[in-house]
């Protein structure tokens, strides 16, 4: 595909990508946000991670009722009622600063966005065709990550004591909905969803839904509760929003690297090395906390394990089988979502910042194990699909993206 090809295609969806870009960068805000209002205000760290698990909770109720909602009343009503509701839960947080009134509104906020993702992303799909989806969904996992890699900066320009930062976050949601809504484009058909039991899923490949599941763990524990931990040792806010950005341009650049050589070598020994550099990196984080590096290596390994593992998976389906059990194993990854946030918090709190970086070392440890025994046991796989960066904590609907459908359903007018 030529360059000016390739620019003609992506312009035809720009208001998508910029709606999604606003969005992203509204979510890495506010993550960041309520992690250290929550910390200056004086909330047990415990509670904290109570409250930062809330949104992947809400997320994973998201994904199962929203697409019955949308099959309900479509996809017009529930977006703008979603995106409604994402706006005002911001200001909640901000008009009642509450850790027990934080938790419901979290777990809103939760919902919120994974409806508002499922409508995106489910538009996306509609109005590209199939020799566009590889260059759109390229730019929307960069999109992506650079939406909540520019999040963190903005926790530089006002006051956490004050208001400011939520109104913020509220204008920036309301501006990301202008483009997505005013898309000339007919509204995606409804698509019941599919799915594979987790019990299926792990007799297939109890390595890829161990990997997802520490993925999990992992990402979100940092992305919920590393400026809880980059405040108790003294940071600066300029300095946690520059930690926090590394992480995610970890996340963003080296599973690229990981993921072309997992399509060279086998799945499982990039799985390996990923938790050995993932562990390496814990254990120095917590002596050398200033070292950024660590913190980049942290954020790649981190997020190759959730791509690779998926890769992995989809090596051992068949083909027709790849959205639902991608759709499958991120529910899973949701799980260990809201679990992490939680056990860090209690972490944080009794065992203090000294262990936070090892919890890391012991969940990548026990992946490791497995990834060893898997590697002993289970047989030779055939790569039968190259491997796809994938952004965290997104909507199944991602995976409807990446399939190649016939020509002619694609390019239909509406």
């Amino acid at each position: 595909m030529s360059n000016s090809s390739t620019l003609k295609r992506l312009m035809a969806v720009w208001p998508l990508l910029f709606g999604i870009f606003i969005l992203t960068i509204s979510n890495g805000l506010q993550g960041t946000l309520l992690g250290l209002r929550a910390s200056s205000e004086g909330f047990p760290v415990a509670i904290t991670g109570i409250i930062m698990a809330m949104y992947y909770a809400g997320f994973l109720i998201g994904c199962q009722y929203v697409p019955k909602m949308i099959a309900s009343v479509g996809h017009i009503r529930v977006f703008a009622a979603l995106a409604s509701m994402a706006s005002t839960t911001v200001l909640l947080h901000g008009l009642f600063v509450n850790p027990w009134l934080w938790i419901p509104i979290r777990l809103l906020t939760g919902f919120c966005f994974s409806g508002i993702f499922i409508i995106a992303e489910s538009w996306l799909n509609k109005i590209s065709n199939k020799e566009q989806r590889g260059t759109i969904f390229s730019a929307y996992v960069s999109i992506v990550y650079s939406g909540l890699f520019a999040g963190q900066f903005l926790i530089n320009f006002a006051p956490l004591s004050k208001i400011d930062l939520f109104i913020l976050v509220s204008i920036l949601i309301s501006v990301a909905l202008a483009p997505i809504t005013l898309t000339n484009k007919r509204t995606p058909g409804y698509q019941k969803p599919e799915s594979i039991s987790f019990r299926k899923m792990i007799k297939i490949s109890p390595l890829a839904m161990s990997g997802v599941f520490v993925a999990g763990l992992c990402s979100s524990t940092m992305l919920s509760l590393g400026p809880v931990y980059a405040s108790a040792i003294d940071m600066s806010r300029s300095e946690i929003s520059i930690f926090m950005a590394v992480y995610i341009a970890g996340n963003a650049v080296l599973p690229i690297f990981l993921g072309a050589l997992s399509d060279r070598i086998d799945r499982r020994k990039v799985i390996k090395l990923a938790t050995i550099i993932a562990i390496i990196c814990s254990v120095l984080i917590t002596v050398y906390t200033h070292y950024y590096i660590l913190i980049f290596l942290l954020g790649g390994m981190i997020t190759s394990l959730y791509s690779v593992s998926i890769t992995h998976m989809h090596d051992q389906i068949k083909k027709t089988q790849i959205v639902s059990a991608s759709r499958s194993l991120i529910l899973f990854n949701s799980i260990g979502s809201t679990i992490g946030p939680i056990a860090g918090g209690f972490l944080l709190a009794y065992a203090g910042h000294e262990g936070f970086f090892l919890m890391f070392a012991i969940y990548t440890g026990v992946l490791l194990v497995i990834a060893f025994y898997r590697s002993i046991v289970g047989e030779k796989i055939e790569r039968k699909h190259r491997f796809v960066h994938l952004p965290a904590h997104f909507a199944p609907s991602i995976f409807r993206l990446k399939e190649k459908r016939p020509h002619q359903g694609d390019d239909k007018k509406p």
